[in-house]
């Protein structure tokens, strides 16, 4: 394992400037165990200091982060596997197509955590498998809330 910044690296900006799959780690508001989600609608702000990602307006990520705000996110880019820690915000419904929340994370930790020897040579694919307008619409819609 590498050393951990507190910052994400260039090459990790700009790996997150589009969707990709992501996994979120949270505690179980109700239970105080590890809870895994998975997103893709993600952001990371050009000073590598802030990621955004958005949820639906009920999901189960943002009410464990309304309790406990620490998160870990898991991003497998840039040639490797990636541990980004922080402390999220959520923020109120936001009324678009859908209903969501948009959560904005203060980095305070990134750590390359592939094992030894390891390198990543293809990134997880993934397709939308509901009506391609809706889709599009709706990644406009939360791109421009994640940018702004």
């Amino acid at each position: 394992m590498a050393k951990a910044d507190n910052t994400l690296s260039p090459e990790l900006v700009k790996a997150l400037e589009e969707e990709k799959i992501v996994s979120v780690v949270t505690i179980d508001h109700a239970t105080q165990r590890p809870d895994l989600a998975v997103i893709s609608w993600i952001y990371a702000h050009p000073e590598g200091s802030k990621v955004k990602f958005a949820v639906g307006h009920n999901a189960h990520t943002a009410k464990n982060l309304q309790e406990n705000p620490n998160v870990t996110l898991g991003v497998i880019a840039a040639g490797s596997c990636y541990s980004i820690r922080g402390i999220a915000a959520v923020s109120n419904v936001i009324e678009k197509t859908m209903k969501l929340r948009v959560v904005t994370v203060d980095v305070e930790s990134v750590e390359d955590v592939i094992f030894y020897g390891g390198k990543i040579t293809v990134e997880p694919k993934f397709e939308k498998t509901y009506d391609p307008q809706l889709a599009k619409k709706l990644d406009e819609e939360v791109y421009n809330l994640l940018k702004a």
